[in-house]
């Protein structure tokens, strides 16, 4: 997949009518001890595409719906991130801490996969339905909190 195919691709699995949305989190700058559960329900083809550099990690969504990019040296492209990286889950089922997470609004990517398997992108979970599973942190929000993700899939355009 081409870099702009894949920006286009991206920005409307992120449009508003896809994406649960919450403005509340906009402007907080506190933070939430959260964990995150969920299946991988294409884990098997997942798993092929894992590389020793490979790693899940949330991404943040601005305000405005956006997010970063970054291409490597390779033209491998990469959602940015400050975000601990947390490692590949070892089957279906994950369970990911994080014990300081701002408050906003956040998805799930697969970094660094092997190139040719899903192309040069990462690929960000997504619902059975299509959309991109968003994390949602409030002010309102119990700390320590358990976000049940569900069963989802890596998206494989």
């Amino acid at each position: 997949m081409n870099k702009l195919a894949f920006l286009l691709v991206t920005a409307a699995l992120f449009s508003p009518a896809f994406a649960q949305e919450s403005n509340k989190t906009q402007g907080a700058t506190h933070t939430k001890d959260v964990t995150i559960t969920g299946t991988i329900k294409n884990f098997d083809e997942f798993k092929a595409a894992v590389a020793p550099e490979s790693y899940i990690q949330l991404v943040p969504i601005s305000a405005d719906g956006g997010f970063q990019t970054l291409y490597d040296e390779n033209g491998a492209v990469s959602y940015v991130s400050d975000l601990p990286r947390m490692p590949v889950p070892k089957d279906a089922a994950f369970s990911f801490h994080l014990s300081s997470l701002p408050l906003g609004r956040y998805f799930i990517a697969a970094q660094r996969l092997k190139t040719g398997t899903y192309g040069d992108v990462p690929n960000a979970f997504l619902t059975n339905e299509q959309r991109v599973f968003i994390l949602v942190v409030d002010a309102g929000d119990q700390s320590p909190r358990t976000i049940a993700a569900g069963d989802l899939i890596v998206w494989t355009h």
